[in-house]
Formats: structure tokens, C-alpha cells, sequence
């Protein structure tokens, strides 16, 4: 019998619900945790045990005994631990941003799943051990995962713990379980794969889902943070993207078997997605789900100034609008955390009204609006006239334009500059007449 890889000293438990302790193999135990003993019996192979739940605090001490063998993890604490999820831009470690601040925060720890695709078995890449956020040991972690936790531990004072489970990449399908996954309803949803499909073998018959995401199933956590798209990015599939993020989350709260939240990012400004790129259509997925499925939220686009580059380097204020978001939806503590997003609409005589959430303070950064056009039944592009009242944004156009569509930010690499007054840029729309 052993524990799941995802236990180890240093580690940090969630708070508030009860705690699982998993693992495989055949026999009995028991698992002893402030002053709590809880017996168990495998079957079928494996185990789970569930401690009662707990206030945060520690550091604390656990015995674990397995068919008469004890071990006892070190240094362990209570808090609030988040499941970091996605391809790239949420693997990006600390340590190739330029935005860099280390600190010392040994109640903030992290781990990282460790297995492989590039190692024969699927060996471990990693050491399956938990760190703690002091000096140099957090250049490894996930950047956007480490200013969420940082900004999280300062403002509320809560241990956070945060499991890395992401890959370069990665396609939301690929983290999806294969009996949804390999069906003829999914794949009409994905009718042309993109490259990332064809030319990465981990995109393939789920192997990201049964091999980086299960092994760490049913650790308890508070909630998901997802910074994922950009593989899902050709046309022809990006317009799907929120049914698949939808079967996504879907999947993922009935492995855990509760409605956990999900924070979800829209990709970054990119300009060189290239032509059969949809970009906009994975931002508008993810808009759709965070209005339309209970208990996901989003944050909007970040102009770094690196629009050339895939993996921008300043991460900072994407996790930090992660950790807003679950300050103001989780913890009560209202605050904004995303820009602008389009609520409802009203076609006039020759303009549009957009009405926004997230608006306070809205208003163009400039003299006039960037990135903003009408188009007309041969899908010719005209500028616009915009202006801003209340929470509106008035868009005006010459009466002559027989309108088909009005768009603003609909691209890869979006160049508007409509803002609320905490600064953060709006989410882009399409609307069609």
C-alpha cells in the first residue's frame, strides 16, 4: 500500500471540508491527525480516508499506517489549496519572468505533478514532493500560480497551497476524460484539429487527463485556476472552445464530486497566432461559460506590451486578478478583478448601445476608440464613433452602412482601449445583427 504521490512533508490541507487521504494497494490502515484517528479498508485496489474538517493553522504532524507500516509527514498545514491548471502560459515558472518578485512566504507551498509524457513509463520528471515559498525554492512554480498565492496569503492571512498540474501545449480535450472525449458528439465539436493535436502525442487519447490530472484526484481543494486556449486556437475548433471548457468543468466537478469554482483567464494578446487562428473565439468561450455555468468566473486579457511573444513574461497581474476574483467571489470581499464585459445590447438607428458589467469608472484610454469596427453584408470594415455613458458604450456609424456585425478587440492580438476605472481592459465582442 502507498499514498497518492501528491502527499508529502510541507504539504497543506484544505480547510473547511473534510480532508481525503487516498492512495493504492491492497489492505488496511489508519491515519492519525490532531488528535482525529481515522481506520480504513482498501478495495478494489485502493483506499480513501476522510478527516474531519479543520480551521486553518498548523504546522502539524501526521502518522500514516499502512499494513503495520507507519510514516509521519512533517510540517504540515491547514489552509486553502488551488488546483493551477492549463497549457504554457500557467506552466510558466517564476524564474523567466521580468516581473520577478521573490519572497519569503513559507505558508505559501506548492507542488508540481510529476509525470512525464518524455519519459519511458511515464517516469516521474519531478521530485513528487511539496515546497515551501521561501527565497529561491519558488523560482520552479508556476508564476501566475505564485502571485496568486502570495497576494492571496497577504491579504487574508490563510497558508495557501497551490498544485501544479498544467502542460505546454495542452488542448482542452486532452485533460478530458476519454468516454466524453471519444464520442461522436465531442469530436463533431472539433471537426479540424489543430496542429497541437497531430504533432503532440500527449494531446491524444486523454493522456493529460488519465496521467497529470487523476493521479492527484481526490485531493481536497478549494477551487481551479485555468489558463488555457491557445491549442485550441484554429477556427474551426476555437468556436467550440466554451462547449469543450463547459464538458471540461463538467467532468472535472464529478471526478471531485462537487461544484468546485473555476477562475478561468482569457488569453493573452498574441500577433502571431497566424491566419487560421481564432483567437477571439477562445475569449468568447470563456465569456460564455463564466455567464452561463454557475460558479465559473473570468478575468480579461493583460496588454503587456509583448504581443510577439506566446509566453508574455509579466505574470504578475494576471495572478493577481485570479486572487481578486477569489477574494470577491469565495471570501465576500468585493473588489474587481476583470474588465468590462458586454451584459446586453440595443441596435439604433444607425449605431449599436453596449451595456457592460464590470464598468465602473468605464471609460477609452485615448482620444478616441482603437479597434472598433461595423461591418457591412460584403464584410467590409468601417471605422466607428464611440462614446462612453454610465456603464454604456455608444457606437455610432454613417447611416449609409447597412450593418451586419459590430466587433471591438475580435482579434488575436486586440489593440482596444476600453477600460474601467481599476484598469482593467474589457473583454472583446462580436456581435452579429
Amino acid at each position: 500500500m502507498k499514498l497518492a504521490e501528491v502527499f508529502s512533508n510541507d504539504m497543506v490541507f484544505q480547510r473547511g471540508k473534510k480532508i481525503c487521504i487516498f492512495g493504492t494497494g491492497d489492505g488496511e490502515g489508519k491515519v492519525e491527525f490532531c488528535g482525529n484517528t481515522v481506520e480504513f479498508k482498501s478495495e478494489n485496489g485502493s483506499f480513501r480516508a476522510y478527516l474531519p474538517e479543520m480551521e486553518a493553522g498548523g504546522p502539524y504532524d501526521m502518522t500514516v499506517t499502512l499494513n503495520g507500516e507507519e510514516t509521519t509527514y512533517t510540517n504540515i498545514l491547514v489552509g486553502d489549496v488551488y488546483i493551477a491548471a492549463g497549457q504554457s502560459n500557467m506552466n510558466y515558472s517564476l524564474a523567466g519572468t521580468s516581473d520577478i518578485e521573490l519572497k519569503n512566504c513559507p505558508n505559501v507551498r506548492f507542488f508540481t505533478e510529476p509525470h512525464s509524457y518524455y519519459f519511458e513509463n511515464h517516469r516521474t520528471c519531478d521530485l513528487a514532493v511539496w515546497h515551501q515559498c521561501v527565497g529561491e525554492e519558488s523560482l520552479s512554480m508556476t508564476a501566475v500560480g505564485y502571485y496568486f498565492a502570495t497576494h492571496m496569503y497577504e491579504e487574508t492571512g490563510i497558508p495557501v497551497g497551490i498544485i501544479s498540474v498544467n502542460w505546454g501545449s495542452s488542448r482542452v480535450d486532452a485533460w478530458t476524460a476519454p468516454e466524453i472525449v471519444y464520442t461522436d458528439e465531442y469530436q463533431s465539436l472539433l471537426p479540424v484539429k489543430g496542429d497541437s493535436y497531430y504533432n503532440r502525442l500527449f494531446n491524444q487519447g486523454s493522456w493529460l487527463y488519465l496521467n497529470k490530472l487523476l493521479p492527484v484526484v481526490p485531493y481536497t481543494v478549494n477551487g481551479i485556476l485555468w489558463y488555457q486556449g491557445e491549442s485550441n486556437g484554429r477556427k474551426e475548433e476555437a468556436v467550440n472552445y466554451g462547449v469543450l471548457l463547459n464538458k471540461l468543468i463538467e467532468n472535472w466537478r464529478d471526478i471531485w464530486n462537487e461544484k468546485l469554482p473555476f477562475y478561468c483567464v482569457q488569453v493573452m494578446p498574441y500577433l502571431l497566432a497566424g491566419e487560421n487562428a481564432d483567437w477571439g473565439a477562445i475569449r468568447e468561450g470563456v465569456e460564455f461559460v463564466s455567464k452561463n455555468t454557475e460558479k465559473v468566473y473570468m478575468t480579461t486579457p493583460v496588454k503587456t506590451g509583448e504581443a510577439k511573444l506566446i509566453h508574455p513574461t509579466r505574470k504578475k497581474k494576471v495572478g493577481v486578478a485570479l486572487a481578486k476574483a477569489v477574494l470577491c467571489e469565495n471570501f465576500g470581499i468585493k473588489q474587481e478583478y476583470c474588465g468590462p464585459v458586454k451584459e446586453k445590447y440595443e441596435w439604433t438607428e444607425n449605431g449599436i448601445k453596449v451595456t457592460f458589467t464590470h464598468a465602473d469608472g468605464l471609460q477609452i484610454c485615448g482620444e478616441y476608440l482603437e479597434d472598433a469596427f461595423v461591418y457591412d453584408e460584403a464584410n467590409v470594415a468601417y471605422t466607428v464613433d464611440a462614446k462612453v455613458e454610465g456603464n454604456t458604450l455608444i457606437l455610432t456609424w454613417n447611416e449609409n452602412i447597412m450593418p451586419v456585425r459590430v466587433s471591438m478587440g475580435y482579434d488575436n492580438n486586440p489593440t482596444h482601449n476600453l477600460y474601467n476605472g481599476e484598469g482593467y481592459l474589457a473583454s472583446p465582442f462580436n456581435i452579429k445583427k
